[in-house]
């Protein structure tokens, strides 16, 4: 079937018949519209850098919390020694959070991680990646 619409296609061409494509004039076409990304809704796979003292997780569930953002997981893991506690320079190291989010737009993402940062808790730029499920 796919041979024979190219096949369509070149005598068409050789013969100079023009069709519209989609059987318009282009003219006619309009554009197709968009809904910002900031109003898609879904879930969120967001990885941070934030600093390791006691009160951090408590402030990102707070922020996540404040924006109407329920968390399916958070996870922090190191893959090197234990750090915090009262050593400042450990203290101060970053520690990486993964959150995995239940559907939310992605405008409440944003704020939340803008309020994360004005705390001051951020270390770097948040990665944020959408989740599609179907």
């Amino acid at each position: 079937a796919t041979a024979s619409a190219v096949i369509a296609d070149i005598v068409d061409i050789a013969r100079g018949h023009r069709t519209a494509p989609f059987i318009r004039p282009v003219a006619a076409l309009t554009k197709p519209s968009r809904a910002p990304m900031t109003r898609h809704e879904g879930g969120y796979y967001i990885r941070l850098e934030v600093v390791d003292k006691p009160g951090t997780a408590a402030r990102i569930a707070s922020r996540m919390a404040q924006n109407n953002i329920s968390l399916e997981s958070i996870v922090q893991r190191r893959a090197g020694p234990v750090r915090g506690g009262t050593d400042p320079a450990a203290a101060a190291a970053p520690a990486p959070v993964v959150l995995i989010t239940y559907a939310t737009t992605e405008a409440a993402v944003r704020r939340a991680l803008k309020a994360m940062d004005g705390d001051g808790i951020l270390l770097g730029t948040p990665q944020v990646i959408r989740i599609e499920r179907n």
